[in-house]
């Protein structure tokens, strides 16, 4: 196979890692699998990618390192379990489980579908808020969510829904009349939502969030407001709005901290 005459738009340190050839079954099937799982741009009719400071080629006269064979090169990822699952999706395999290393990044290794041994380094994140309400109409709040704040949907269907924003989890949806292997997540004949507060801060586009209220008929609990009121100082110096959602919980949206700056 003819390597393409492929540059980096800045040619790489000294030491760095500037060109990789990968061992290939099938270059389309390559190509998808490091497209799909790491986002590498790839052409498939050459075989030749491009990936963050580096290029390089799927090559079908290069066995594949297999079984512990020759060097592993590890992938960094942004996410453990999406990128796992997207590892299985495409005809990888995941090696055994992810372990923790020294307390800083989770390491995995996998199989791509030619049998390369690839190891993915994924950083170690503090705890998060992956607040989860429970729902009546699972299919319903979550529209209602996705079109007040577009959030995509992780997983959908009448019992349980992932919400993300840009990819990370904000939200989660529980029926709540369906216990699954965890137990009831609330009791179905309470009234819900009394007394908690879904907060959405940082949100660039909160006009846009107030005309999709608007357009949702949602109850404004308190309409937009700034925080704190005006000529009270600045503190976060944002704006908010408080609705109540399709089961009665009250949802705030506030703008970025300083948005709403008022100068001395």
């Amino acid at each position: 196979m003819t390597t393409r005459s492929v540059h980096p738009a800045a040619w790489p340190a000294h030491g760095q890692v500037g060109y990789l050839q990968i061992p290939s079954r099938d270059l389309r099937t390559s190509g998808d699998f490091y497209a799909g799982v790491f986002g590498w741009s790839v052409d498939p009719d050459h075989g030749s990618f491009s990936a963050p400071g580096l290029i390089g080629q799927f090559s079908t006269e290069l066995a594949p390192a297999a079984d512990d064979r020759g060097t592993v090169v590890w992938i960094c990822a942004d996410t453990l379990g999406q990128t796992l699952q997207r590892v299985a999706d495409r005809g990888g395999a995941v090696r055994g489980r992810p372990w923790l290393d020294g307390g800083e990044r989770w390491l995995a290794e996998i199989d791509d579908p030619a049998g390369n041994r690839i190891g993915i380094v994924v950083p170690a994140r503090a705890g998060r808020s992956q607040t989860l309400l429970a729902v009546r109409d699972v299919e319903a709040s979550s529209r209602w969510y996705q079109q007040l704040l577009a959030l995509t949907s992780d997983h959908g269907g009448p019992e349980y829904e992932r919400l993300l924003a840009d990819g990370v989890l904000v939200l989660q949806l529980h029926r709540v009349d369906v216990p699954h292997h965890h137990g009831p997540v609330a009791d179905a004949d309470r009234d819900l939502g009394n007394g908690v507060l879904v907060w959405f801060g940082e949100v660039s586009d909160f006009d846009g969030v107030v005309t999709r209220a608007e357009e949702l008929g949602a109850d404004a609990v308190r309409p937009v407001h700034r925080n704190p009121p005006e000529g009270q100082g600045n503190g976060p110096g944002h704006r908010e709005i408080w609705l109540r959602d399709p089961d009665g919980f009250t949802v705030v949206v506030a703008s970025p901290d300083g948005e709403a700056f008022e100068p001395a």
